[in-house]
């Protein structure tokens, strides 16, 4: 087979599961992720290093902090970053605008709630204060929507733009956007090889019809620090 045809299938299947994570059409199925994987090897392979497919080199130190600080390393395994977990949503983000909307800006979003809280960017502000904003996204995460005002329903994403000119009314948008990261950081790890070990996953019962369970994901987000 022409190499070429080779890179075309491999970017149509990370386009197909950039879409089906986006159109919510079920927990991303283990051999999918498995992919994502390989194919950040294959591009890791070309100069040495993982270089950015999609964010700019703010947006992508950000997403690397927000990972470490959703699922770092214990005791018992490597954290979310040692799973390759923001190599892993920028892949997928880069053959998705939806998704790649989503992320850019909600950093955006983020940034600028780091600026009104504390006259800084979120990767210039004190350990403790990006702590106490994520804690605050993941309560707010819990309450009931009718608190949460200034969104609707189904558009999520859709007027992020509008915190362009003017600061945003409640955490809502802030929720949506760390709801992504959390669950997409959670996928990475799981589907990686570090996860597999720290969920005890059994690998001679591998099946490619065997999606990412969401007690699972449960679990390795209770690993998490924050609330």
């Amino acid at each position: 087979m022409d190499p070429s045809d080779n890179n075309i299938s491999r970017r149509d299947l990370l386009r197909s599961i950039a879409l089906a994570v986006t159109t919510g059409s079920g927990a991303l199925r283990l051999q999918a992720g498995k992919h994502v994987h390989h194919a950040v090897s294959k591009e890791k392979k070309k100069t040495g290093t993982y270089s950015p497919q999609c964010f700019n080199a703010h947006e992508y130190g950000t997403l690397q902090h927000l990972c470490d600080l959703i699922l770092p390393a214990d005791e018992y395994s490597g954290s979310a970053l040692d799973a390759g977990a923001p190599e892993f949503i920028d892949l997928l983000s880069s053959q998705n605008e939806e998704l790649a909307r989503i992320f850019i800006s909600g950093i955006f979003w983020l940034d600028r709630e780091m600026e009104r809280r504390h006259a800084r960017l979120f990767l210039k502000t004190p350990l403790k204060g990006q702590t106490q904003m994520l804690d605050s996204l993941a309560k707010a995460s819990c309450e009931p929507e009718e608190v949460l005002i200034g969104f609707q329903a189904g558009t999520e994403y859709a007027s992020f733009e509008d915190y362009k000119s003017s600061l945003p009314m409640s955490l809502e948008p802030g929720v949506h956007f760390f709801n992504w990261v959390r669950r997409l950081t959670a996928d990475a790890f799981y589907t990686s090889p570090i996860g597999f070990q720290d969920v005890g996953y059994a690998g001679n019962k591998y099946r490619t019809e065997y999606e990412v369970p969401q007690e699972a994901i449960d679990y390795v987000l209770k690993r998490s620090p924050l609330d």
